[in-house]
């Protein structure tokens, strides 16, 4: 199995890390002396330690092989009287690098075996020899669990990745939605109501007049609605949300009344209460016929957080009941959002209107 090396920042901070460990070599040098030789010897040894793990194209070489490479530059550097054996642990190092486990295994213990013999060799001592390989084993372990959590970490940000693509595909599809259902039905209306005008004219221009002036107020709503719809895609507090919305309704001609103030939400509910309160204005634009609206924000006796909106207007006959709410105009949303602040949801329809309750709990 081979595996083509990749040069990555981690690849080059280990590879210069472990170059401090090639100063073990000349330690011996200290009791016993060296020549000019064995310097240059050393140096062309590390030189090329260090510039094997980043050859180009056709000349680089798997990580097997390379393991195999540093305990030749090992072997070779014997009888220079320096400490050769640091080679095999950057070796039997390499080898931590080989996801196989059957191809690490078998790069590894023709390494270690060539290792043992050639230490007994040239008689390195049974303490020194059985150090070198209880930190070759050692640093093979720990460039495994490096490797590891390096892939791990890769999956994780492909993953964060793929889940902020997914919300921005959601998100966007939501808009669609809402931008369809906000324009879809006002543009159809707008549309017959056109229609109707020119078949008024000009004969029965009073009429036509009529279905004018219903033309522009569609076209205010509509217009009020598309800029609620518009304004969810944009990060904004629960402040700038409520007087965003606010001016949407007041546009539309429904008065607005507030109580209390957005700054007893708890902060961390702030995210949620911008997309329930966009969602419950702008159910009101579509599905009320709303005169007047009141937001309150407050505190109930068990010191839990409220956001109330109610809407009303005035009845034209004891059997109509204006709804701005519904199961389906976005109140499962609603719910499914507070459930993760443990939050509750109540709908009290009126003969004149429609209040929502929220209630966040004890959430900080």
């Amino acid at each position: 199995m081979t595996e083509a090396p990749r040069i990555t920042r981690a690849a080059l901070i280990r590879r210069f890390s472990f170059a401090f460990y090639l100063l073990l070599y000349p330690l011996p040098w200290l009791a016993q002396g060296t020549t000019p030789r064995a310097v240059i010897a050393f140096l062309i040894g590390a030189g090329l330690f260090l510039v094997l793990p980043f050859l180009p194209g056709r000349y680089a070489l798997t990580v097997g092989l390379r393991a195999g490479v540093y305990a030749l530059i090992g072997t070779a550097l014997i009888p220079f009287g320096g400490y050769w054996g640091i080679f095999f642990i950057s070796a039997a190092a390499t080898c931590g690098a080989i996801r196989s486990r059957v191809s690490r295994f078998a790069s590894l213990a023709p390494i270690l075996a060539v290792y043992g013999f050639l230490s007994w060799r040239f008689d390195e001592g049974l303490i020194g020899s059985l150090i070198t390989l209880i930190v070759a084993l050692g640093v093979l372990t720990t460039t495994r669990l490096s490797m590891d959590l390096q892939r791990q970490n890769e999956a994780l940000a492909a993953a964060q990745e793929e889940i902020r693509a997914l919300t921005l595909v959601t998100e966007r599809e939501r808009f669609a939605r809402d931008l369809h259902d906000t324009l879809g039905h006002s543009l159809t209306l707008i549309a017959l109501k056109s229609d109707l005008a020119l078949r008024h004219l000009p004969d029965n221009p009073e009429s036509a007049a009529w279905e004018l002036r219903e033309i522009g107020e569609k076209t205010r709503q509509a217009l009020a609605e598309t800029r609620l719809a518009v304004s969810a895609i944009r990060l904004t507090t629960l402040k700038q949300a409520l007087t965003e919305g606010c001016l949407s309704l007041e546009k539309a001609g429904i008065k607005v009344t507030l109580i209390g103030d957005t700054a007893m939400m708890p902060p961390r509910s702030e995210g949620v209460l911008v997309m329930i309160l966009r969602e419950a204005l702008t159910n009101i634009l579509r599905h009320a016929r709303a005169e007047t609206c009141a937001i309150r924000f407050g505190r109930n006796p068990q010191e839990e957080a409220e956001l109330e909106i109610s809407d009303s207007r005035s009845t034209t006959s004891e059997s109509e009941i204006a709804l701005s709410f519904r199961e389906g105009n976005g109140i499962e949303g609603m719910r499914a959002r507070l459930a993760e602040l443990e939050g509750s949801l109540f709908i009290e329809p009126r003969r004149d209107g429609t209040t929502l309750l929220i209630t966040l709990g004890n959430a900080p």
